[in-house]
C-alpha cells in the first residue's frame, strides 16, 4: 500500500477494511520493531561492547550526557524520515535507525541487571511491560477515545523528565524509584496518546511512521519498569 496514495485519508475516515488492514500493518511493525530490539540488544549484550561502553561512560558525566544527546539527535532524525511522504525506502531506514539507537541506549542498563541481579529481573520487567501495554492498548480500542487532549502535558512532562535527567547526570544524584514511577506513567499516557493517534489521526500508510511512535512509548516504559524492578529486586 503507497504512502503516497493515502496521504490525505485518515485511517479513521477510510472504508473498514482498509482501516483494519493499516492497523494490521502497524501492529505487525511494532512487533517486527520489538524482535529486531530483542535480538540486537541480546547481542551487544553478549559482546565486548557492552563492558566497554559501560566502563566507558563510569569515566564521567560528560560521556553520558554524549550518549544522550546522540540519542535525541537519533531520535529526531528517525522521527522524520519514518514520515516520510515520498520514500518508503527513508520510512524504514528510519524506524531500523530508531531501533538501533534505543538497542544502544539500553546496553549499560541490560547489563547491570543481566549480571548483577536476579535472573528473574529482565523477564519480569518484559512481562510487566507487555501487561500494562496491552491493557492500555486494549482501553483505547474499546472505549475508542481520542487522547490527543494529552499532547501539551506529554510534551512538558517529557521535556522537565529530560532535565530532571540532565541535571542529575551533571551534578551526580540518583533519579530514584519515585522518578522511574512517574516515568511509568507518563509513558502510559504517551502509548495511551500514540495509540489513540493509529485510530484517529494517521493516514493510511503511515503504518512505520505509527509504529515508531508506539515503539517509542513501549521502549520508554520497559526502560524505567525494568529500573524499578532492579531497585525493588537489590532491596530484598
Amino acid at each position: 500500500m503507497s504512502y503516497a496514495a493515502y496521504q490525505d485519508t485518515v485511517a479513521a475516515e477510510a472504508p473498514a477494511e482498509v482501516r483494519a488492514e493499516f492497523i494490521r500493518q502497524t501492529y505487525l511493525h511494532l512487533g517486527g520493531a520489538i524482535l529486531a530490539f530483542t535480538l540486537l540488544c541480546k547481542g551487544l549484550v553478549q559482546s565486548s561492547f557492552a563492558p566497554k561502553m559501560l566502563a566507558w561512560l563510569s569515566n564521567g558525566s560528560l560521556n553520558w550526557l554524549m550518549v544522550l544527546g546522540a540519542f535525541c539527535v537519533a531520535g529526531w532524525v528517525a522521527e522524520r524520515w519514518a514520515m516520510s511522504a515520498t520514500s518508503v525506502g527513508q520510512q524504514y531506514f528510519g524506524l531500523a535507525l530508531y531501533v538501533v539507537a534505543e538497542a544502544i541506549l539500553f546496553v549499560p542498563i541490560l547489563f547491570m541487571a543481566a549480571n548483577f541481579s536476579e535472573p528473574s529481573v529482565i523477564p519480569t520487567a518484559g512481562l510487566l511491560t507487555a501487561i500494562t501495554f496491552g491493557g492500555l492498548t486494549l482501553t483505547v480500542f474499546i472505549t475508542k477515545k481520542d487522547f490527543s487532549f494529552l499532547a501539551r502535558a506529554l510534551q512538558l512532562g517529557f521535556f522537565a523528565a529530560m532535565g530532571f535527567i540532565v541535571v542529575g547526570m551533571m551534578f551526580g544524584f540518583t533519579l530514584g524509584a519515585f522518578f522511574s514511577a512517574a516515568m511509568v506513567v507518563l509513558a502510559g499516557g504517551a502509548v495511551l496518546y500514540s495509540t489513540s493517534q493509529v485510530l484517529h489521526t494517521y493516514p493510511v500508510g503511515s503504518h512505520v511512521a505509527a509504529s515508531l511512535a508506539l515503539f517509542a512509548s513501549l521502549a520508554t516504559m520497559f526502560f524505567y519498569i525494568l529500573r524499578l524492578v532492579m531497585a525493588f529486586s537489590s532491596d530484598d
